[in-house]
């Protein structure tokens, strides 16, 4: 009986960042309503409720989802630069990939809320993957994000008109240069 249960909300959740996905394809969060949401997800706001306390909890779930199946598509590596370097062109695919969401979601974003939520998981996973440096973890990590983060943001805002190669050939040659 559990296991139906589990497969109910994996199935309602599945719905809902569905639609949420879609709505955010053509308009930002904060010009979409709960009732879209559950109206386009077939799913009672009782229902929405008693998974999510807000359409930006739900938001927040969806990015993270995103973010997870992106970082299992990661390659293990003991190299840093090339685990930063996958990590941004799985991040330019899925952007390439999903052009309409993105553009809502990092170009709408008001409140930087959508990109401080990307950043942080992407924190996360990059200060369990430092070892060794006699530099703060969580200090890196924040560095290398934000770095790759905003280039990433700049490449999209341009047009995306350099290949993902090419940018992380800049990526790569940033992470090594040295002015001195």
């Amino acid at each position: 009986m559990v296991i139906s249960m589990d497969l109910r909300i994996k199935k309602t959740h599945k719905l809902l960042m569905e639609s949420l996905i879609k709505l955010l394809e053509e308009k930002p969060i904060n010009e979409i309503k709960l009732t879209e949401i559950c109206d386009l997800a077939m799913v009672h706001k009782t229902t929405f409720y008693n998974h999510f306390k807000d359409k930006y909890d739900l938001l927040k779930y969806t990015i993270l989802n995103i973010q997870k199946e992106m970082l299992s598509k990661l390659p293990t590596t003991n190299n840093i630069i090339d685990y930063y370097t996958e990590l941004a062109k799985l991040y330019m695919q899925n952007i390439k990939q999903h052009k309409n969401l993105y553009q809502q979601l990092l170009t709408n974003d008001v409140d930087n809320l959508c990109t401080n939520i990307f950043i942080e998981m992407f924190i996360k996973d990059v200060e369990k993957n430092i070892n060794d440096s006699p530099i703060p973890t969580n200090y890196l990590a924040n560095f290398y994000v934000y770095g790759v983060f905003a280039i990433i943001n700049e490449w999209f805002k341009r047009g995306m008109k350099e290949s993902e190669n090419e940018i992380i050939s800049y990526l790569k040659k940033i992470i090594i240069y040295n002015p001195n």
